[in-house]
């Protein structure tokens, strides 16, 4: 069953948005990105919202998912710098209401009441672009009577101080938005403004806005083929993102880099799995600490321990302790034989793939 949270936002409630699974998908609202004022955070007295309009509900940035779905695409016919040239394609959420599109603006009014009142900020805020993440390129602009591009953001040049656009305390105001392709697009956002009295602005964190624009890429079909999607988007060549690879050349193929949670895209530190020695009554007992990616539930490890090199193995299933590292885990786990029993004690730790 799904509930609903109540935030408190500058004095007043205002219901947020259900708390479920996944986000919120809006297709076709009148929606504004929207500036909060958060008197009672002693850091950050600004935030970035999504409100939407027609439901009356104003939803976190991370509760959202704004959709440019696949009517608005459309292909240039003629030269128009920076958003492309003629024949190139670009999806568009117009700055005018389409009934079948996103209406999205941006907004400093005080609506609800409560998230921007008069007084507080003196001037205008700024809205910048921090960064975009995505498949092609964005674009903020509005276009004139004659056809001129105003052109606020654009991520195509890198992105600047030039990449801003101001925010007139009580205002509403839309814009043209535009990508270059379809995907799914960070677009991160702050905003800054100056408070009545105070001699320095305040500024909202760097706040990624989720843009859906139709038609999706499928999902991919394992976790491994989205970590691999994820650090080489687009890329099909197996001797860089394959299984085996080793393209930062750490003698750590994909595989490992992925199960133990590195970066495959640079050399990493040690990393290995450690090994410790604990007394016990009956003897010492060998301990082993690896790391394990949360994410890789694909991932099949075997802790194993032979009186050889080659063997035979035995499974070591106990575990002693789990430590949460924020996306992955230190997991330790202990064999039950006393490693003075033989000659020797030889421990591998095999990595598998499933439905690789």
């Amino acid at each position: 069953m799904n509930s609903t949270a109540i935030v408190l936002l500058a004095g007043g409630l205002w219901a947020a948005a259900p708390l479920t699974a996944d986000v919120a998908r809006l297709t076709t609202e009148h929606v504004d990105i929207k500036a909060v004022y958060q008197p009672n955070d002693a850091t950050n007295k600004l935030a970035i919202a999504i409100n939407d309009d027609d439901h009356r509900i104003l939803y976190r940035s991370s509760e959202v998912a704004l959709v440019v779905a696949e009517v608005a695409k459309l292909v240039l016919p003629g030269d128009y710098p920076p958003l492309g040239s003629a024949g190139d394609n670009l999806w568009i959420l117009p700055q005018t209401q389409n009934p079948a599109l996103l209406y999205l603006g941006l907004s400093a009014e005080n609506d609800p009441p409560g998230v921007m009142p008069p007084g507080v900020f003196t001037g205008q805020l700024t809205l910048r672009l921090v960064a975009v993440d995505g498949p092609g390129h964005f674009f903020l602009w509005q276009a004139d009577a004659i056809g001129g591009l105003d052109v606020r953001m654009n991520s195509r040049d890198g992105i600047s101080e030039a990449d801003r656009t101001p925010l007139a305390l009580g205002s509403h105001e839309h814009f043209n938005y535009g990508f270059t392709t379809n995907g799914v697009y960070q677009v991160v956002l702050q905003v800054e403004g100056r408070r009545a009295g105070v001699a320095t602005n305040d500024y909202s964190l760097a706040t990624p806005i989720r843009f859906e624009v139709e038609p999706l890429p499928p999902a991919p079909a394992t976790p491994f083929a989205a970590w691999q999607e994820k650090h080489w988007p687009g890329v099909t060549d197996e001797a860089i993102i394959g299984p085996e690879a080793d393209p930062d050349r750490d003698r750590r193929p994909n595989r490992l880099e992925y199960a133990y949670a590195f970066d495959p895209k640079k050399p990493d530190g040690d990393g290995t799995p450690s090994l410790s020695l604990v007394a016990r009554k009956t003897g010492r007992a060998a301990e082993i600490t690896f790391r394990r990616n949360l994410a890789a539930t694909d991932a099949v490890f075997r802790l194993e321990a032979g009186p050889s090199v080659v063997g035979p193995w035995t499974s070591i299933t106990e575990v002693t302790g789990i430590e949460d590292r924020g996306g992955y885990e230190l997991l330790t786990l202990r064999e039950a034989t006393p490693v003075e029993s033989t000659a020797a004690r030889f421990y591998r730790l095999p990595v598998e793939l499933l439905d690789e």
